[in-house]
């Protein structure tokens, strides 16, 4: 399948994909969120937890993990990871993380993956923030799992 490009000219159209995209996370799923720093990442990741989290939380801080590396969130039907592996150096430090706990009864979506992405073999879907002049664009692309799912995303950002 080919990956969709989805512009994000807004604060607003970047939440509103997110939303999106929450409607549509199972337990065991793990969304990898690449992009320079500043692309989006943690803003995406904020409003896909915001959108699960039980009423009583919506109004929660949601901190972007880099300092604590990996934050969890107790969400409407199953628990919410966001990871952060800029600091990480070696596969040592992502073995603790206890990522793989989260997938038990969660979903994980984690910031700068790529010193992780041959590590887990669970449904993925990779969102690619890029900057361009003063806009954003989303490349999502299933890399294994997401195929019925990312049809009806695709569907969702049509509209």
């Amino acid at each position: 399948m080919s990956e969709i490009i989805l512009d994000l000219p807004s604060q607003r159209a970047t939440n509103q994909f997110g939303i999106n995209i929450s409607n549509l996370i199972e337990i065991g799923d793990i969304i990898y969120l690449s992009g320079e720093m500043g692309s989006g990442k943690t803003t995406l990741a904020r409003s896909i937890i915001k959108n699960l989290l039980v009423s009583q939380y919506k109004d929660i801080e949601i901190p972007s993990p880099t300092f604590t590396l990996v934050q969890v969130y107790s969400c409407k039907d199953f628990n919410m990871g966001h990871a952060d592996l800029y600091r990480i150096e070696n596969s040592n430090e992502i073995d603790a993380l206890g990522i793989e706990d989260i997938l038990y009864n969660g979903a994980v979506l984690i910031e700068w993956p790529d010193k992780i992405k041959n590590k887990l073999n669970y449904n993925i879907l990779e969102i690619k923030i890029k900057i361009l002049n003063n806009s954003r664009t989303a490349s999502i692309e299933n890399i294994r799992g997401w195929e019925d799912r990312i049809r009806e995303l695709e569907q969702q950002v049509i509209k």
